[in-house]
């Protein structure tokens, strides 16, 4: 009778242990899925058609975020958390560009300067995508990427904000994107899609800095 009490006890430990476990690998894998969850994302516009000088600010705003996080990124390439921040912005600014490509009026300098980003947003996601999954080395995707972004992308976005903001009038500066480090230290060419035209109507790389 003695054993059967002691076996039950055990038993029952064992269970309650078993259980303990499981509600703290629940707890615990509920705590590591929070930094997931509050990560930062793009705020969701619903712009009208054709846009308004309100849809085009708030455009140029959440652009300019996604502009700065993913140089936060390039100015910082070794770290993942900045990487996978980077890539959910980069897919914003082709949608921010969607909408800015709507605007009435818009002048053909804005025009192209938006065909210009169609050509090449494309290879910058492809190629942020490729350093998270290790099929490209960090230095050659970001050399890459910084190449495209400083001599032709960051100048291109700078003449549609101003071209959009100047259809929609809207009123006060707009400002020219936020470049990373490297643009400094770089020397563009015309090789790059579009670079000559967009670094000459927007002046030199260095004087777009902020």
């Amino acid at each position: 009778m003695q054993l059967s009490k002691i076996l039950c006890l055990l038993f029952a430990s064992t269970a309650l242990s078993a259980a303990t476990s499981t509600r703290r690998t629940s707890t615990s894998a509920r705590a590591g899925a929070t930094p997931a969850a509050n990560a930062a994302v793009p705020k969701k516009l619903s712009p009208a058609t054709p846009p308004t000088m309100a849809d085009v600010k708030n455009s140029i705003t959440n652009w300019d975020t996604s502009v700065k996080t993913v140089n936060a990124y390039l100015n910082d390439p070794q770290n993942n958390t900045k990487l996978q921040s980077a890539i959910v912005f980069a897919k914003d600014e082709p949608v921010q560009l969607a909408t800015m490509m709507k605007v009435t009026s818009l002048s053909t300098s804005g025009q192209n300067a938006g065909k210009i980003l169609m050509g090449n947003f494309p290879s910058i996601i492809s190629n942020l995508n490729a350093v998270s999954a290790g099929s490209m080395s960090t230095n050659d995707a970001t050399a890459a990427v910084n190449f495209n972004r400083c001599c032709t992308v960051l100048p291109a976005i700078g003449m549609l904000w101003q071209a959009a903001a100047t259809a929609t009038k809207m009123q006060g500066t707009v400002g020219m994107p936020i470049l990373e480090d490297q643009c400094s230290q770089m020397s563009c060419s015309s090789g790059v899609s579009g670079g000559a035209a967009a670094v000459a109507a927007n002046g030199s790389i260095a004087a777009n800095r902020m």
